[in-house]
């Protein structure tokens, strides 16, 4: 159905993308292959290659690897912020004028149809949880991201410039936090900073940030389910996109019950 075609940097960036747009060329040309293909852009390749990559690919992915200038020059000095949202801005830039095109005359050709992502990994640096969803936020609003994959680092080799891999424990519970957050980001219209803040920035590890949230800011509560709006109610822990809109369909036939909401698909025990 799909597949994901990614590569370490072989000889340079310019030539390990072509090495990959003989692959797909041959995957879409020779075998015809017609399904989901999810290509790493590498940093450092030149503008036209990345634009026939797009050509070719249903999504674009540049890894930003880590959240900071200065844990790029730290730990992969081969990279800098440049090279990673130079390529960004492109794919972004490109898939609009595609898009406009695409309006006008449905065979057009579409550059990277599914958009473009990114992942960072977490805890090989000491950047903040408030730090990577600030920059997480960012790169949505500016450059038109699907998605923020979240990596826990998992040491396999010693260096004084990373944690020990005798003491140190993957940060798995503090990824699956982040792409909570992210998720509200992305589907609930909170902002990082509604979240976590400069003088609060790490996630809660015992509680999800929504539930995090609404604790914060029980002024905010009761939300009268049969008036509320859909961000109002979006903001109530156990309600979530699906049951949300449900509510607001429901409601126009008679008011709702307790009872009713259950059955609407809201996480009543939250």
């Amino acid at each position: 159905e799909g597949l994901f075609l990614s590569s370490a940097v072989l000889v340079s960036p310019d030539y390990t993308t072509e090495r990959m747009l003989a692959v797909l060329r041959l995957l879409r040309g020779q075998y015809h292959f017609g399904g989901y293909i999810h290509a790493k852009a590498i940093p450092g390749t030149s503008p036209e290659l990345l634009e026939q990559l797009g050509y070719l690919a249903d999504r674009l992915s540049v890894n930003i690897e880590l959240p900071s200038e200065k844990s790029l020059s730290l730990l992969a000095p081969d990279k800098g912020r440049h090279s990673i949202f130079r390529p960004m801005k492109q794919i972004a830039v490109s898939g609009a004028a595609s898009r406009e095109e695409v309006a006008v005359s449905r065979k057009a050709p579409r550059f990277a149809p599914a958009g473009q992502s990114t992942q960072m990994i977490v805890g090989a640096s000491d950047e903040t949880d408030y730090h990577i969803l600030k920059l997480s936020e960012g790169m949505y609003r500016k450059y038109g991201l699907k998605r923020v994959f979240f990596s826990a680092y998992v040491p396999v080799t010693h260096s004084p410039l990373l944690p020990s891999p005798l003491s140190f424990r993957p940060p798995l519970l503090r990824e699956h936090r982040l792409y909570q957050s992210d998720w509200l980001l992305r589907f609930y219209h909170f902002q990082a900073d509604e979240l976590l803040s400069p003088d609060h920035p790490t996630l809660n590890p015992q509680l999800d940030p929504k539930c995090s949230w609404a604790l914060a800011h029980l002024d905010f509560f009761p939300v009268e389910v049969n008036t509320a709006d859909y961000e109002s109610l979006l903001r109530v822990p156990g309600v979530g996109v699906v049951s949300a809109r449900r509510i607001l369909s429901a409601r126009r036939v008679g008011p709702l019950r307790p009872e009713d909401l259950k059955k609407l698909g809201v996480v009543m025990k939250r």
